[in-house]
């Protein structure tokens, strides 16, 4: 079956920014395959999303022979041998249109890298970033600026809606919902969690950069500071109720240290209602602490390392709080657990408009005709 546009994802990232995209491209008469790996499939289950799973060995060269596509849009991926690269060498051989989808602004001299010392060796024809943020480190990478679209995150506007739609709900009775067990008048805390593997893998393992140290046995990025966190809580006298949300890629075995710390540990449960019904969320650098932005709910970036505060785009807003040291972090939580405030609508506004799904797609589906002329 000849088709306009194939999607391809690897990594849960990359699945959010792109889920919403071929219904909407669908919407516009455009024949349309998405095409994952078994972790972003999986995923995009979840969000009620269909998609084709990829099973290998399955070449790009047999891919392209069955759907013929006129574009190839990937998303980036922590595997740096993943088959977004092969996508991309085959369909430019084929003269066909590239476009990569960055989901945020971090390792952006990694996304495109593979094995090799270029930044850029496996770039696209085409960028959609998020931000400005994101443009400009590409464009001092060497990438054309002309060849990126600022077109926000679409999947934004998701969360905006259900905003909307969880706001006409009892707040109260949907956390009765959610943690039946937590008593009244207890806040509710949530941690997401993240894995410590990825693009420039060594910034995930303690090294002279690092600002927070745990309790000294842990070396992985995710144990550090979820060390620190937990002492820092735990000088709270009542205690909040503490909500472990994982990573898609999190399992309890790696987490498993730290379960017996929770109060409840959530793998299942609907992400945007668990940060709704939170008094605060906290983590580290993952897209669902923008989200809870957007939900309204009041957050905090804990990170080893100076260079990751500018990692989220609602820190660098002033938005998220963002601590990178043990007395900064024991010092701030309390203020935020007991002022906690909602941030206010036009603030995330500003950072974050509504219409990103519609700005990616017009982008998408003006590259296919331009190039089809």
């Amino acid at each position: 079956m000849d088709i306009d546009i194939l999607l391809y994802v690897e990594d849960p990232g990359a699945a959010n920014y792109v889920a919403h995209i071929p219904s909407a491209l669908a919407e516009r008469g455009l024949r349309v395959r998405l095409l994952a790996e078994e972790i972003a499939y999986t995923y995009l289950l979840h969000l009620g999303v269909e998609a084709d799973l990829i099973t290998h060995p399955l070449t790009a060269d047999q891919l392209f022979s069955q759907w013929k596509p006129k574009q190839v849009v990937v998303g980036t991926s922590e595997n740096t041998e993943t088959f977004a690269f092969d996508l991309l060498g085959a369909a430019k051989k084929r003269g066909m249109i590239t476009v990569g989808a960055v989901d945020a602004s971090g390792n952006v001299g990694h996304r495109f890298r593979g094995n090799t010392g270029d930044p850029l060796y496996h770039a696209p024809d085409w960028l959609i970033v998020p931000d400005q943020w994101t443009k400009d480190a590409y464009v001092s990478l060497g990438y054309p600026s002309g060849r990126i679209a600022v077109c926000g995150h679409p999947l934004y506007d998701y969360v905006y809606d259900m905003r909307m739609k969880l706001e006409v709900i009892d707040r109260i009775q949907l956390r009765k919902r959610l943690f039946p067990d937590c008593r009244k008048g207890i806040p509710v805390v949530v941690f997401v969690s993240e894995v410590s593997t990825g693009l420039n893998p060594d910034q995930y393992q303690m090294s002279s950069d690092y600002t927070l140290k745990g309790r000294g046995d842990k070396k992985d990025r995710t144990g550090i500071v979820l060390e620190e966190f937990l002492d820092a809580i735990d000088e709270f006298k009542p205690r909040p109720y503490l909500v472990l949300r994982m990573h898609p890629k999190n399992t309890r075995v790696e987490l498993s240290p730290f379960l017996k710390d929770f109060d409840r540990v959530s793998q299942h449960e609907p992400p945007l209602e668990v940060v709704y019904v939170a008094d605060l969320v906290v983590g580290m650098t993952t897209m669902l602490m923008q989200e809870s932005v957007i939900m309204g709910r009041p957050t905090l970036s804990i990170v080893p390392r100076s260079v990751e505060t500018r990692s989220l785009a609602t820190v660098r807003a002033g938005i998220t709080p963002c601590v990178t040291k043990r007395k900064e972090l024991r010092k701030i939580l309390p203020r935020l657990l007991n002022e906690a405030k909602i941030t206010k609508m036009n603030q995330i506004e500003t950072l974050f408009q509504y219409g990103s799904l519609r700005k990616t797609v017009t982008f998408i589906e003006g590259l296919l005709h331009e190039c089809s002329h």
